[in-house]
């Protein structure tokens, strides 16, 4: 058979013998799958030079040759389509010739290598490609071209036009694979293959928990059972007049208890967050991918959210401690939403953060906010590069401090009163 690639040109063969023109000669060119559908069709007297309805300006022959018997076919920019069988017909008043040709149609196409950041004492990359056929081979490759001893996981769904998508995990441990890694996707049809590759240094490897690196995220109500403290049972409500605090009676009791706490992993959810977010497989890191070039970039906030969360209907589940390291980035914005916003998230149709509904702090350009959070941090000499966050249901405060200096940021209270009896 001949083999063509989508989006290639490939000639048909069709050699007339002994190789000399026939007078009068006219050639059709059909498929034979297609109810011997017209492909293209010449004519001696000059009247027909043509392809068939469903090839136009997309078939060429080559009458120069037809002198030497030559009367092959050129089909221009392959599609999945043609994949079949032709036949040639040669015919003059006098006698008739046929041949046939059988044509495998193969496609490739480029591949992309992303990382998704810490798995465990590694780095996660993912491996994605699109538009093949045959089903292709994909492998893994590290320095000196030796192939990795590294387990991975790869998926191939067939899809539009039957061609072929892959996409293929890996965990790269520092060591001896670090260096140039590649992922190879190779069609065996044609004995072609598209590669990426990615180099990794040590300094890249993960040196601390992984949580840590959940940073720029907005974590919902429905966000962490993760957090939640040993602290002692409250019962009943307090008065109003109660739920403020002052700021020292906060920082003792909240320092003397955080010897008690115990912070776990926080896990964000893949199905609940911006298309533009990348989540690792243990959903412990965020990564921001931006849209390709030329394509529309999302206007909805960039917004991770957590897999569980904080019910104070549940026993246990009242109050939860959790740290996020924001670092040095001028932009960030952390804190809790109802699940009214989270389906929002999820349903990607949140346009911007609302008023109510999402309680938070943040940076924006290099100031805090809200306003009072800028105030009490600008005062100060450094700036908080770990935020501990303290959520109280049952009193309805969600407190932010430094967890640099120990020292209270925010403390919202009364705009959490309305949460009591609405969470899950």
């Amino acid at each position: 058979p001949i083999v063509g690639v989508v989006g290639q040109d490939v000639v048909l063969p069709c050699q007339l013998s002994p190789p000399a023109q026939l007078p009068k000669m006219d050639v059709q060119w059909r498929r034979i799958e297609r109810e011997f559908s017209l492909v293209h069709e010449y004519m001696s007297d000059g009247t027909q030079d043509l392809p068939g309805k469903d090839y136009q300006n997309r078939t060429e022959m080559f009458p120069q040759e037809f002198s030497s018997g030559n009367v092959s076919l050129k089909l221009k920019r392959i599609q999945m389509s043609d994949d079949g069988q032709y036949w040639c017909l040669v015919r003059n008043p006098e006698r008739s010739l046929e041949s046939t040709t059988d044509l495998r149609v193969a496609a490739v196409a480029p591949v992309f290598i992303d990382v998704l950041g810490p798995q465990g004492q590694g780095i996660g990359l993912v491996c994605r490609s699109t538009g093949w056929f045959p089903k292709p081979e994909l492998q893994w490759v590290g320095k000196n071209w030796q192939n990795q001893a590294m387990e991975s996981v790869t998926n191939m769904t067939q899809e539009r036009e039957n061609l072929y998508s892959v996409v293929s995990h890996v965990t790269v441990t520092e060591g001896e694979d670090t260096g140039d890694i590649s992922c190879i996707v190779q069609n065996g049809l044609v004995k072609t293959d598209r590669q990426s590759a990615i180099r990794l240094s040590g300094d890249v490897f993960p040196r601390v928990s992984p949580w840590l690196s959940a940073f720029w995220a907005l974590f919902s109500l429905v966000l962490v059972a993760a957090g939640v403290c040993a602290y002692r049972e409250y019962t009943g409500k307090r008065k109003a007049s109660q739920r403020k605090r002052s700021r020292e009676m906060f920082l003792s009791q909240l320092e003397a208890e955080k010897e008690t706490m115990k912070t776990v992993p926080i896990t964000l959810d893949q199905t609940c967050k911006h298309p533009q977010l990348l989540l690792s497989l243990d959903g412990r890191t965020v990564l921001h991918k931006p849209a390709f070039q030329g394509l529309a970039a999302s206007s909805e906030p960039l917004v991770a959210v957590g897999s569980q969360g904080f019910d104070d209907k549940e026993a246990g589940t009242h109050r939860g401690y959790w740290e996020v390291e924001v670092g040095d980035s001028p932009d960030w914005k952390l804190g809790v939403l109802s699940k009214t916003v989270r389906e929002n998230v999820r349903k990607q149709t949140l346009e911007s953060f609302p008023k109510e509904g999402c309680w938070s702090m943040g940076r924006s350009e290099g100031r805090y906010h809200p306003s009072d959070a800028d105030t009490v941090i600008q005062s100060w000499a450094v700036r908080p590069t770990v935020v501990g966050v303290f959520l109280d249901l049952e009193e309805g405060n969600l407190s932010f401090y430094s967890v640099n200096s120990m020292a209270l940021i925010l403390e919202i209270s009364s705009a959490l009163d309305t949460l009591q009896g609405r969470l899950r």
